[in-house]
Order: C-alpha cells, then sequence, then structure tokens
C-alpha cells in the first residue's frame, strides 16, 4: 500500500449524496473528517477546523494543510456559495487529491427546492463547481468524478472506484453506518436528515417529500441552468452522465 494521502478534498454540488458518502468516510476512522468548511464560511462568517476558528476561506486552506501535517484528512465542501479563493493558493490546491461530485440536476434541483424554496438557481452549486473544476485541471492535477446516481445504484462500486482514483485502501465495513453522525452536522441538520438516519450508503430511509406543484416551474428553469455545466463537468472528468435513479 503506498503513503496514506494527507488531504483529501471532495467537491459536491448540494444534494448530491455528497453527505451520506462523507459518512462513510467518517466510519472509516483513519482520517479526520471535516465538514463543509468552506460554505460554513461563506454562511455564517466562521467555520471550525480541527478546533481551529477560521474566517475566512484562505484562513480554511490554512488551517486543513496544518492539521493534514498531523494526521490524514479527508473534507467535503458543497457549492452552493462561490468558492473563489482556491485559485489563489495553488501550493493548497497540489497538497490535496481531488473529486468532484454529482447527481442529476433533476433531482439535485428539486431536492434543493423542497429544502429551501427561495433558492436561487446558482445555488444549485453546477457552476460553482465547473469554476472549480476548471481551476483544479487548470493546475495540471487529476480530480475524480464521484456520481450520486452511480452511488445509489451501487454504492461499492462507487467507493471502490473513489478510493482506487485516491490511491487508499478500500474498507467495505465503512459501508455500513454504524456510529453517530458527526457533531458537526448539527448546525445544518436538516438538510442531512436523510443521511443521518440510514443505516448504510446508498440505502435510503423510507418516505420522500412530495415536490410542491407550485416550484415545478422553478425547478424546470433552474435544471436548464444547470444542465449545461453537468455536461461540461462530466465530460472534463471522463464520465458518462449516470442515470437518475429511480
Amino acid at each position: 500500500m503506498t503513503e496514506q494521502p494527507g488531504l483529501l478534498a471532495l467537491w459536491s454540488v448540494p444534494r448530491s449524496r455528497s453527505t451520506a458518502f462523507e459518512r462513510a468516510m467518517y466510519e472509516r476512522g483513519d482520517f479526520l473528517v471535516v465538514h463543509e468548511p468552506f460554505s460554513r464560511v461563506c454562511d455564517f462568517g466562521e467555520a471550525d477546523v480541527a478546533g481551529r476558528s477560521c474566517a475566512s476561506q484562505e484562513e480554511v486552506m490554512a488551517a486543513l494543510v496544518d492539521t493534514a501535517a498531523e494526521r490524514p484528512v479527508f473534507f467535503k465542501d458543497t457549492t452552493d456559495f462561490p468558492l473563489d479563493r482556491l485559485g489563489t493558493d495553488l501550493d493548497f490546491l497540489r497538497r490535496c487529491r481531488h473529486a468532484a461530485m454529482v447527481r442529476n440536476p433533476r433531482d439535485t434541483v428539486r431536492s434543493h427546492l423542497v429544502m429551501q424554496a427561495d433558492a436561487t438557481s446558482s445555488a444549485m452549486g453546477f457552476g460553482h463547481l465547473w469554476d472549480i473544476v476548471e481551476t483544479v485541471t487548470a493546475a495540471g492535477l487529476p480530480m475524480h468524478l464521484v456520481d450520486g446516481d452511480r452511488l445509489a445504484g451501487g454504492a461499492e462500486a462507487e467507493v471502490r472506484r473513489y478510493c482506487e482514483a485516491m490511491g487508499i485502501d478500500f474498507r467495505a465495513e465503512a459501508l455500513a453506518f454504524k456510529q453517530q453522525p458527526p457533531a458537526s452536522w448539527e448546525a445544518t441538520g436538516r438538510w442531512h436528515a436523510a443521511a443521518g438516519e440510514s443505516r448504510a450508503l446508498g440505502v435510503a430511509p423510507a418516505g420522500r417529500k412530495p415536490f410542491p406543484a407550485e416550484l415545478e416551474s422553478t425547478a424546470e428553469a433552474f435544471e436548464r441552468d444547470q444542465l449545461p455545466y453537468y455536461a461540461r463537468i462530466t465530460a472534463a472528468l471522463g464520465g458518462a452522465p449516470a442515470p437518475a435513479a429511480g
């Protein structure tokens, strides 16, 4: 086995099943898992990284690098907000092994609007994720694609692909959720209810909130906005869009 990578970055559109994926990384036990530090700074003005308070994207990057010098770190972040400071620190980008996570826009948009009916189209995140993909790949760095639809249809195969790309061992036992969700989820817990209630990766709890008919026209417009970015991301990272899971 090669040396354990120090810093794994998963950049994901909201509602892509990325928090469930994060929970599987938490179950492994060999990485310190940091939950959405960049978007938390953007939304709340402050984020905690291993007990260190950060008030900017730059401070988050510095804290992640310092923490990863002591132990392996996995962090995932969502792209509700533009994470526009990444390109200012190429050393940070080079220290990470990067992956992007998507799910088909039809489902992500509707899942997002059920949670936040007044969300903007840009908050669906595909455009902001595309900006990160461009930044990472322009720096000459590899980036792996994780697909939330494939994850739902075959979690083990999708996680195996991820582990191989990141240079870490695959641990089948991490796909079953035995631990309680991380305390860092509490501030935004309503967004992670399904991932918190699930007992295994790729297995959603019973029940789904119905989509309000009055939001359908908004959802259709947002989906049209996001589809071109979804196509660019999947094409750039060498993945064909996966069929939507039922």
